[in-house]
């Protein structure tokens, strides 16, 4: 990861009120609070993609989709079982 020199200028009583008196605080405040909203957004952008596929799905993919699900029902009840019974 390149590191990328950002000039941020924060008043004093927000950092007061953050409880922070270091520039080092601040950076790490910073870092924190952006990636998170990173974090975010990328999961916000899955999600509206996750809702775009599924809406333009064709009958025959949904259909398909549920035979598939059917057809490992068995191997996944099993799984789950095997994993219930781990002490």
């Amino acid at each position: 990861m390149t590191a990328q020199t950002l000039q941020v200028e924060i008043p004093t009583i927000l950092l007061q009120r953050a409880r922070i008196s270091a520039g080092k605080e601040a950076r790490e405040l910073i870092t924190y609070l952006l990636e998170n909203y990173v974090q975010e957004l990328e999961r916000s952008q899955r999600y509206h993609a996750y809702e775009l596929y599924y809406t333009n799905r064709t009958q025959a993919e949904i259909t398909e989709e549920s035979q598939l699900l059917k057809d490992f029902a068995h191997a996944d009840n099993e799984s789950i079982a095997d994993y219930a019974r781990i002490p």
